[in-house]
């Protein structure tokens, strides 16, 4: 299963649905708190601060391209500040952690992951960066502190938690663990319709136990 694409395509889909409804996001929130002073100026100030965001993601967006890594550092720091509410916060984190990971800044990359998990409020982002930073300490021989953060796979995300977990049994030579991990995931892959041919081929590798 190519989990790249599909992180990348559930990206994508948050950007979409955030520049789409952030609006009736924020007005729903409002229900129940028309009563309230400066109701009005808040509901402007978060409309605001939300199209401030979006401007500051696709700038960040931009720069990352041009490999100036001390602007981007700047500019992702402004925003997880300012607007660690909005899921550009989390994106922008993420977008630096890969310009890192290319930089071989890999250390650096994992505080941006974590960043993400401990502040995103939302759960798809966290997912997508527990899965990438579980890779990422993985292929530094951390295989340990790894699979600690692979301990609540969840939802969609659950089959790409297992795989990657099992991939670091075998690393460290947990045949029959890893065997279980991979089944475990085939199964739950098999739940969401995705494809788990490369999965298949390396459970089948393993034998039986």
């Amino acid at each position: 299963m190519n989990d790249y694409e599909t992180e990348e395509q559930q990206v994508e889909a948050i950007k979409k649905w955030w520049n789409e409804n952030f609006k009736r996001v924020i007005i729903a929130s409002l229900i129940g708190l028309t009563a309230i002073v400066g109701v009005q100026q808040w509901k402007k100030n978060t409309v605001v601060n939300a199209q401030t965001a979006s401007v500051e993601y696709d700038y960040i967006l931009n720069t990352v391209k041009t490999k100036k890594e001390e602007v981007v550092k700047k500019q992702v720091e402004s925003l997880l500040d300012d607007y660690s509410d909005y899921p550009y916060a989390a994106l922008s984190a993420m977008l630096e952690a890969t310009q890192m990971i290319n930089a071989g800044h890999l250390t650096e990359a994992e505080k941006k992951y974590q960043w993400v998990i401990d502040h995103s409020k939302t759960q798809t982002l966290q997912h997508i960066s527990r899965v990438r930073l579980a890779n990422l300490m993985a292929s530094q021989g951390k295989n340990e502190q790894a699979l600690k953060i692979l301990d609540t796979p969840e939802g969609s995300f659950k089959g790409s938690y297992l795989e990657i977990k099992g991939d670091i049994l075998v690393a460290l030579k947990r045949i029959d663990e890893a065997r279980s991990a991979y089944d475990q995931a085939l199964e739950a892959y098999s739940a969401i319709g995705a494809n788990a041919q490369i999965l298949k081929i390396k459970r089948n590798d393993l034998g039986n136990s």
